[in-house]
């Protein structure tokens, strides 16, 4: 999300899109997230996905409370016991950090800007938001809504602690309920630390951007804050693993450094990307020759005479020469293989709507923008007539950005 060095020199933007023309299918600091995980459910239209990374993280906690902590705070007691503190405090804990995102998500939407799904993994969750909020009060609202969440749960979990007092009776509820409280207090904590991609620095962006009205500007701030954090969490790690003698917690915090510093680059390049891209149309990128299906020809007839012949993953639909749908691969796996032969492409087809289509008068962000929304990497471009003027892709995308990268233009050259 974030980072550059303290004093930004000026880059052209030729230099960031041929980078991301180098990684044509990075879209984030995540996208080793996008391509694998378990979807587990929507809420509020938002689906969470779990990374396999995630499972590992949980067993890990799940173990290190049943035979480290617990037995530790709570001596003379049963592993099962043990076992069932460790496994809900942990489910807990986890479901804190899902909330946490999910009120990043609910405020976003709830403003208008879309959100695809929360993916939790290795380091905890995040929730992919599609487009950069568009003023600084937005971005604070946005920003603000996890820790307090966080804060919420910190202090309900405190609250019950301090009512339940020295309770013999239950004991392992009072130590699984500190656990929480304070597992919830160093996330808010942790979240507020001002630089990106943490929740404090996107505040910290959100101030300086109301401030100075440059949202490019407070995002390198903000971005260079954030590396600056990464660093000293660096350290914090080597000092615990060399005079702490604890070399696995130490490598632990300097990985999650890491994590941070590389989130924190990719965000601030990725908002100059975009920013060098807007308002370029997509009449520069588009496929104007698209080729076309009709929606009464059956999907056997399809995959025989389109799919295996032009190798595209999806097809604008027509009838009587204007656009109905999109067909897709993912249309037709989802119907059984027996049932190709007797199946129309206008029965599985996506019907063209705004929100599945574009214009030759969007930019390449928009293009972006709707393409992660669908979920589909070719989307068909209409015109002002309703007629189809071509598709664009991602591809098309990725390769008029190494175009203009070897050329060196920016936008200024753009004719």
């Amino acid at each position: 999300m974030v980072g550059l060095r303290a004093s930004l020199t000026p880059i052209r933007a030729g230099t960031i899109v041929g980078r991301m023309a180098n990684f044509p299918g990075r879209r984030s600091f995540l996208s080793f997230t996008q391509h694998s995980g378990i979807p587990l459910f929507s809420v509020f239209g938002i689906r969470v996905v779990a990374h396999y990374s995630w499972f590992a993280i949980a067993a890990l906690i799940v173990w290190a409370l049943t035979v480290g902590w617990f037995p530790k705070v709570l001596p003379g007691r049963p592993l099962a016991h043990y076992f069932t503190l460790g496994l809900t405090t942990a489910f807990f804990f986890l479901a804190s950090v899902l909330v946490h995102e999910l009120m990043h998500s609910i405020v976003a939407v709830r403003n208008g800007i879309p959100v695809r799904r929360i993916t939790l993994f290795l380091f905890g969750g995040v929730a992919e938001i599609l487009r950069e909020p568009p003023d600084p009060k937005t971005e604070l609202k946005v920003a603000l809504a996890g820790p307090a969440t966080s804060a919420v749960v910190a202090a309900v979990c405190w609250s019950a602690v301090a009512l339940m007092g020295n309770d013999p009776a239950r004991p392992g509820l009072q130590l699984a309920l500190g656990y929480l409280a304070v597992a919830n207090t160093i996330l808010l904590g942790f979240n507020l630390l001002p630089g990106m991609p943490l929740d404090g620095g996107r505040v910290l962006r959100a101030i300086l951007w109301q401030k100075t009205g440059d949202i490019r500007r407070a995002t390198r701030v903000a971005s260079t804050a954030g590396q600056a954090i990464a660093g000293i969490i660096v350290l914090v790690g080597i000092a615990i693993a060399v005079f702490g003698h604890n070399i696995w917690t130490g490598l632990w915090i300097i990985l999650i450094a890491l994590f941070l510093r590389q989130a924190a680059d990719a965000g601030y390049k990725q908002l100059l990307m975009r920013e060098s891209l807007r308002g370029v149309r997509l009449a520069s990128v588009l496929t104007p020759d698209a080729v076309t299906v009709t929606q009464d020809i059956t999907l056997s007839e399809l995959i025989d005479s389109y799919l295996l012949r032009y190798h595209f993953t999806s097809y604008p639909v027509v009838s009587e020469g204007r656009p109905v749908g999109l067909i897709t691969i993912r249309s037709v796996k989802s119907i059984p293989r027996e049932s190709w032969g007797k199946t129309l492409v206008g029965q599985v087809m996506i019907p063209i709507t705004p929100a599945t289509s574009l214009s030759p008068e969007d930019d390449i962000p928009t293009a972006l923008t709707r393409m992660s929304t669908t979920g589909q990497s070719r989307l068909p471009v209409i015109d002002t007539t309703g007629k189809l003027a071509g598709i664009v892709s991602r591809r098309d995308i990725m390769s008029y950005l190494r175009v203009r990268s070897d050329l060196a233009l920016d936008r200024s050259d753009q004719t």
